[in-house]
């Protein structure tokens, strides 16, 4: 009785550390492309501040609003994309590891 309890325990301890090492591997997948993402953004602020002193001709500044806009396209696409993946793989592990 005693083996088959440390056995259903050893069992339960392997699943739950299963589960959650699953689920913090997929969440650090999500949130490593998502900062890896806004390197795009940074890059613009960094090249694009220095050039914001006096008068700025139209077409720089349509250039870096457009550079701006692509960047932060690029941010949310990540962010909404790696949500819908990583939603159901999160689901899938609690399904599949119990």
């Amino acid at each position: 009785m005693l083996v088959e309890f440390l056995e259903n325990m050893m069992s339960n301890l392997t699943k739950t550390i299963l589960r959650w090492g699953g689920i913090v591997a997929v969440s650090l997948c999500y949130f490593i492309t998502l900062i890896a993402s806004t390197f795009a953004y940074s890059a613009f602020s960094e090249r694009e501040s220095v050039q914001f002193y006096g008068p700025i001709p139209l077409k720089e500044y349509k250039a870096s609003i457009d550079s701006l806009m692509q960047a932060t396209d690029g941010v949310f696409s990540v962010a909404l994309f790696g949500f819908a993946i990583c939603v159901p793989l999160i689901l899938i592990i609690f399904k599949t590891v119990r």
